[in-house]
């Protein structure tokens, strides 16, 4: 016998997507906390008949993780998503401050401001002078992916559990994808099972922004195997903007017939949706770093 004993390797306390998980935590409960006991700081999202089921006004709480994230990543020094990140938060929020009073930001405004931010995001990857066809169909999967992701910001826990399988999957947890991920798991008991906060625009552009400059860097790699990372998010995209346009509805305006909703519909329980659709996406982030 030696005398020594095996240690317990602790390593993984370092790793950024656990220390965003804690800071998320911590600072959506101080800034719910803020809310409603302090001053009303928060947009609310108010009940509405339709897709709304809600019953009372929920906070939207989605800026708090765009307070952390956007100086997180300036730290790291990933300037350009920052930027992006912090052009599509500012989105997000004057949207959900409008929805509060009934009247949502002008979506021409929204497409201009989400243009701006994805553009930012697909340079980091890209050189647009270099190679603009590239920089071009950058652009195009983050315009997508970043209103992919908020399309599915529609069921309790949904959005921050899917946009955290994604990022964990392409970043494997460190740097600022690892962040971001931590960030949407920190949010996650204050969504899900019992929401008491929305991640609201803010917040859903901010993790699809990410999502899209987390795949933008993989694909550097020459192939298109990352996409698998974000499949569901580009299959309900499709799907619902495919047959919205079919029906003649405005690709924009928001209905029950997302993949979702089907799996409601199909029985799945609604505080089960979130868990389901989490695990799809991780064996699915699995096959993307194959």
């Amino acid at each position: 016998m030696s005398g020594t004993h095996p240690t317990l390797e602790l390593d993984w306390l370092g790793e950024p997507w656990l220390a965003a998980a804690g800071a998320a935590a911590l600072a959506t409960g101080l800034g719910e906390w803020a809310n409603r006991r302090w001053f009303g700081w928060l947009p609310d999202d108010p009940p509405r008949p339709g897709r709304k089921q809600h019953g009372r006004p929920i906070p939207l709480a989605g800026v708090v993780l765009v307070l952390l994230g956007v100086p997180w990543c300036l730290g790291l020094a990933a300037h350009g998503l920052a930027a992006a990140a912090a052009v599509a938060g500012l989105v997000g929020f004057l949207d959900d401050r409008g929805k509060e009073h009934g009247r949502d930001l002008d979506w021409r405004w929204k497409a201009l401001g989400l243009g701006l931010a994805t553009a930012v995001a697909a340079g980091t990857a890209c050189d647009p002078l270099a190679r603009p066809w590239t920089f071009a169909g950058l652009w195009l999967l983050g315009f997508v992916l970043t209103n992919a992701t908020n399309f599915l910001d529609n069921t309790d826990g949904v959005c921050a559990a899917l946009a955290a399988a994604s990022l964990l999957g392409l970043s494997g947890g460190a740097g600022p994808g690892g962040v971001l991920a931590g960030l949407a798991l920190g949010f996650l008991p204050y969504n899900w099972p019992r929401p008491r906060v929305f991640l609201g625009d803010a917040g859903a552009y901010l993790l699809g922004i990410g999502t899209a400059w987390a795949v933008g860097q993989r694909l550097q790699s020459g192939t298109l195997q990352p996409l698998w990372a974000v499949a569901i998010q580009l299959l309900d995209f499709t799907q619902v903007v495919v047959a919205r346009l079919w029906l003649g509805v405005p690709p924009w305006v928001g209905d029950r017939r997302h993949l979702t909703h089907i799996a409601q519909n199909l029985g799945v329980g609604k505080r089960w949706v979130a868990p389901l659709f989490s695990l799809l996406a991780a064996a699915l982030a699995v096959l993307s770093r194959g």
